[in-house]
């Protein structure tokens, strides 16, 4: 089997590299792509390397599957190329997320969505997290969802990382303009990620529409304030639902608990960043709290960004792709 990482150099393409190896394609033959700078460069691959070539219209001849890492424009350009060669595609940008007839896949939340089709988009970082922590609650109706995300620095990709780092040193020398350096921007919490349109960032809106697709509920009934904070990796969202039954805590932990995809913590315990981190296949859920008269349920949950959030999950996919 032969294999493109498209976008090979840049942070999730980097992730995805080092889970190749322990996955279902470990004999595949891999093909690093990425722009034309990064042409040349080698990176390490189980043991040995892998050199990066251009990414072309020529680049998926005789490829079978195409993991794509890169921007929302690039995968609009290139896609079709490689769906076009015969590959089969995980792509991970926006391009394709909410386009009719592609499934948009959360693999253990939404697995008969994938069909045969030859096209799945990844869902954004967040909204992986979020559906893994609410999805087993459907079976209580979920009438309405309010979100908060505290979304790390690595979601915004290598530049804002290097920013953070940036911005720290000088914090920590005593720099007097350090919280006013354009690197400092990392170091602030910012409820504001990438464009306003409507009255909602696009970050918000890509959690509300994507979760909606996902777990099948209205959109209109989903609620989002999304903000970066200063934390590397592992993004956390609290998280308010209104149910249509009546239900208590057992029934909710119990609810969690059957999802192989999650660890629920006892109560008292909370989630956080670096639980993340220790536990990068899985989402991890505490401070569960239920209100049984008004119906409502709150949770906190916390994800590693870059792999159940971002790489694992286009992994996960492409597994199943490769079983049709």
């Amino acid at each position: 089997m032969r294999i493109a990482v498209v976008g090979a150099t840049g942070l999730v393409g980097e992730v995805l590299l080092g889970l190749l190896p322990d996955s279902k394609f470990a004999d595949a033959e891999i093909l690093a792509l990425a722009s034309a700078e990064s042409a040349g460069k080698c990176l390490p691959y189980s043991g040995g390397e892998l050199i990066v070539s251009e990414l072309t219209e020529d680049s998926f001849k005789d490829v079978d599957l195409a993991f794509f890492a890169i921007g929302t424009a690039l995968s609009q350009r290139f896609v079709p190329v490689a769906l076009d060669a015969g590959a089969r595609v995980v792509d991970k940008s926006n391009a394709f997320r909410l386009t009719e007839g592609v499934p948009l896949m959360v693999p253990g939340v939404n697995d008969g969505a994938l069909g045969d089709a030859r096209l799945a988009a990844n869902p954004n970082c967040t909204t992986i997290g979020f559906t893994h922590a609410i999805a087993p609650l459907r079976r209580f109706g979920i009438e309405e969802a309010v979100a908060a995300t505290y979304q790390a620095i690595s979601g915004a990709g290598r530049e804002a990382v290097a920013d953070f780092w940036d911005g720290a040193k000088q914090a920590l020398a005593g720099e007097p303009d350090a919280y006013s350096s354009a690197a400092a921007e990392a170091l602030r919490i910012v409820p504001a990620i990438d464009d306003l349109v409507g009255g909602v960032h696009r970050e918000e809106m890509k959690l509300m529409l994507e979760s909606a697709k996902i777990l099948g509920l209205d959109a209109g009934h989903i609620f989002a304030t999304a903000a970066r904070v200063p934390v590397l990796t592992g993004h956390s969202v609290a998280a308010h639902l209104k149910l249509r039954d009546e239900i208590g805590e057992e029934a909710v932990r119990g609810a969690l608990a059957d999802s192989p995809t999650l660890i629920v913590l006892p109560t008292g315990e909370t989630p956080t960043s670096a639980d993340a981190i220790a536990h990068r296949d899985r989402v991890i859920v505490g401070r569960i709290r239920v209100r049984p008269e008004p119906r409502v349920v709150e949770l906190f949950a916390v994800a590693d960004n870059l792999h159940i959030g971002a790489a694992l999950n286009g992994l996960r996919i492409g597994e199943m792709m490769a079983e049709l």
